[in-house]
């Protein structure tokens, strides 16, 4: 395939998608065109102006019942098909990314023009619909099993995925890959990881899938062992009003900060503040904000699930959870800021991992190998 290949992605907008137009416009000669969704009360990272990047981008607006959100569903789907019937043409491969792995219409109408579609699906969507007792979940795992049948490539971060997302009779069009990558400039230990104070944070959103209602409900566990330790929860979402409860209830305001949505500039200040970071999730892909840690010298403390096992080996470049049962997360806290040694060891290691696995050079030399593939 030739250097100049052209690239339409089809996301829903989030930090992944900005990290993936880059890497793909720094491939490739060709042009890459970006069809991002968003909803409109949520901030978005921008992406870099680039010469060989357009951009087209749908507002989706939030419906709150099931009956607005089915209706919104098909007419995203349809404004992304008017797009791409005035750019098949243009392109040679079109890559559905975090979300649009489930757009069957358009990905059908590309298989009936003989486009090359690349499903890059950045976590298991149906699983997380089935743990909000969403009422998509029969849906969603339905539009997600005809997709991967009808997609010529689909490119998931971790072997550990395709059980986890039930794809093992799809080995042959499988590609292990990621669009991650770390910003050293940014990301960097300000301060070594024992002479911060005992801070436990969360940096996510809190939502369901992310467990963090686990890690809440560890907070108090923690704070009978009269164990001198803070937390910080950095996130906005569903759950926020559930948490602010059972703080009050608690009488834990004294030793929990919620700040609420940070600027992803801020990020590395708040990891550098913390002696470990937790995520708890019940599923995930590859979190950014586990490499960014990382990279600021934190300790993380996660659960096994998706590709977190791959970058996280336990007691060497972080620390793995059992489960994310609260009295085990608060366990592993009273374990882990007792051994300082250990968390100083692993804040180099984990440092040093990412340094040398997730910079953008390492990232661009993968991508490149899988452009020639298609």
């Amino acid at each position: 395939m030739p250097a100049d290949l052209s690239v339409c992605v089809i996301s829903f907008w989030g930090r992944h998608l900005p990290k993936l137009v880059k890497v793909l416009a720094d491939a490739t000669a060709g042009q890459i065109h970006v069809v991002g969704i968003r909803s409109p009360e949520v901030a978005f990272e921008k992406i870099e102006r680039r010469k060989n990047v357009k951009m087209f981008l749908l507002v989706k607006k939030v419906h709150r019942n099931i009956f607005g959100r089915i209706i919104n569903y098909f007419l995203v789907q349809l404004k992304i098909l008017c797009i791409i019937l005035t750019l098949y043409k243009a392109n040679d491969v079109f890559i559905f990314f975090v979300g649009g792995e489930l757009f069957f219409f358009p990905i059908l109408i590309l298989k009936i023009m003989r486009k090359k579609v690349i499903l890059m699906p950045a976590g298991i969507t149906p699983k997380v619909y089935s743990l909000k007792n969403g009422p998509f979940y029969n849906f969603t795992s339905l539009m997600m099993r005809i997709n991967l049948h009808l997609a010529d490539k689909i490119i998931i971060y971790s072997h550990a995925l395709i059980k986890d997302m039930d794809i093992e009779r799809y080995q042959h069009k499988i590609v292990i890959s990621h669009e991650h990558f770390i910003d050293f400039t940014k990301f960097k230990i300000y301060k070594k990881v024992n002479d911060r104070l005992n801070v436990i944070g969360y940096v996510g959103r809190l939502s369901e899938e992310k467990g963090i209602l686990n890690l809440v409900r560890a907070i108090p566990l923690v704070l009978r062992q009269n164990c001198p330790v803070s937390f910080i929860i950095c996130g906005e979402g569903e759950l926020m009003s559930n948490i602010i409860e059972f703080i009050k209830n608690e009488h834990l305001e004294e030793h929990v900060l919620l700040t609420g949505s940070i600027p992803h500039e801020d990020v590395p200040r708040y990891l550098n503040k913390m002696k470990l970071l937790v995520l708890p999730s019940y599923t995930e892909g590859l979190p950014n904000i586990v490499l960014e840690a990382m990279a600021c010298g934190t300790p993380v403390l996660a659960t096994l699930v998706g590709a977190i096992p791959d970058v996280i080996k336990d007691s060497k470049t972080g620390f793995l959870l059992k489960s994310n049962d609260p009295k085990h997360i608060a366990e592993r806290i009273i374990e882990l800021l007792n051994k300082p040694n250990l968390l100083e060891k692993v804040s180099l290691n984990a440092y040093n991992y990412v340094k040398e696995n997730f910079n953008y050079e390492k990232t661009l030399e993968i991508w490149r190998k899988i452009i020639k593939k298609f």
